[in-house]
């Protein structure tokens, strides 16, 4: 066997291993003539082919998007909560006012998500809080003032419905054309035949802006008509809002239990508003938490739907000049602010009727 066929058997198969393996090899072996030759990024004192640079360069890359693709999330501990966790740490009596919150892993509902409780998937567990001092709840509507449709849109858009629900071009046309003849004559302010003032305004409008006015056709209907187009405004919905909602807790501990208690009821809310998937390619969304008021004063409060925890601002000295502990370390006083958004918008058939009144004030 020649030398040069050895040199291009050898080649073949240095170009089938990893670089790593083979490391380098001399230039008559890794050449064909007329290679062109480039220093190697990895070995400056040596040189390599262009080609077998760019199977270099490919190798690696690839072997840097099979890492990638490899690379698995961290595996969070134990979600589930410690029992009941109740602020303050006693036994609560049947009736006795207090804010309930469950916690939830979240899935996705398809791509549409109609109720909210097909979004709440295993249960890990509650916590449970005296009322807060402020309970309140605010809902709204979007409204917008855009609502605008002058005569000529009208007609634009009767001829345009006319196509498209019943086929009739023609019928289209002569809508568009009585309409224009009745509303114009009717103004009683066309000296020309057909609307001919409100074509040559519009015209006159353009003339003037091509040399470098700025002028609207309103303006200049107002000037050689005193008129305008009426718009027939009107307030239009547009769409429904997601509500937030704010509590705020202090926690005065006074023994180590309800120490301990308040610290993991602290974490549990940051925890679980946190998204999940450290170190991988992709996040989950984090926990959902379902808000309920229980006791007696429930048939007079609002119903609250399933909820995302968008905030958790702590305080570790709340209400005090001074930084204090307990022996153990434990802060004397402490408070947590939550800011919750509900998952979907508030809707008129989410309400009971009125004579049941299971649903309290409704949302």
């Amino acid at each position: 066997m020649s030398r040069d066929q050895v040199g291009a058997d050898s080649r073949e198969g240095y170009r089938n291993q990893s670089w790593d393996h083979w490391g380098w090899i001399p230039d008559d072996w890794s050449r064909n003539e007329g290679d062109i030759m480039v220093k190697d990024p990895d070995h400056p004192d040596r040189q390599i082919s262009k080609k077998d640079l760019k199977i270099k360069k490919a190798a690696e890359n690839q072997q840097k998007r099979d890492a990638a693709a490899k690379r698995k999330a961290k595996k969070g501990a134990n979600e589930h909560l410690p029992g009941d966790l109740r602020y303050p740490y006693t036994t609560m009596e049947e009736g006795y006012d207090h804010i309930k919150f469950q916690i939830f892993t979240y899935k996705r509902a398809g791509n549409v998500t109609r109720d909210a409780k097909k979004l709440k998937k295993d249960r890990l567990g509650q916590i449970l809080l005296p009322m807060p001092k402020d309970i309140k709840d605010t809902n709204k509507a979007n409204y917008g003032q855009d609502g605008t449709m002058n005569f000529l849109q009208e007609i634009g858009l009767s001829a345009a419905q006319s196509i498209t629900k019943e086929g009739d071009v023609e019928g289209a046309i002569d809508t568009v054309k009585s309409g224009f003849k009745t509303a114009i004559g009717s103004e009683g302010f066309s000296n020309i035949e057909n609307g001919g003032d409100l074509i040559a305004n519009r015209l006159a409008m353009s003339a003037v802006n091509a040399f470098g006015g700025n002028m609207t056709f309103a303006q200049v209907m107002a000037r050689s008509e005193g008129a305008v187009l009426n718009p027939n405004q009107e307030l239009l919905f547009s769409g429904p809002t997601l509500r937030n909602f704010s509590f705020l807790f202090q926690f005065i501990p006074r023994h180590q239990k309800e120490a301990q208690v308040v610290k993991t009821i602290i974490k549990a809310f940051k925890r679980n508003m946190a998204p999940k998937g450290a170190g991988g390619n992709f996040l989950k969304t984090p926990n959902i938490f379902e808000i309920t008021y229980e006791g007696d004063a429930k048939e007079y409060l609002n119903r609250i739907k399933v909820c995302a925890l968008t905030n958790v601002a702590t305080d570790y000295s709340a209400g005090l000049n001074s930084w204090s502990t307990y022996s153990d370390g434990a802060p004397v006083s402490m408070s947590i602010a939550l800011s919750f958004t509900e998952l979907l918008p508030i809707f008129n058939e989410d309400y009971e009727d009125y004579e049941t009144g299971k649903d309290g004030v409704g949302y």
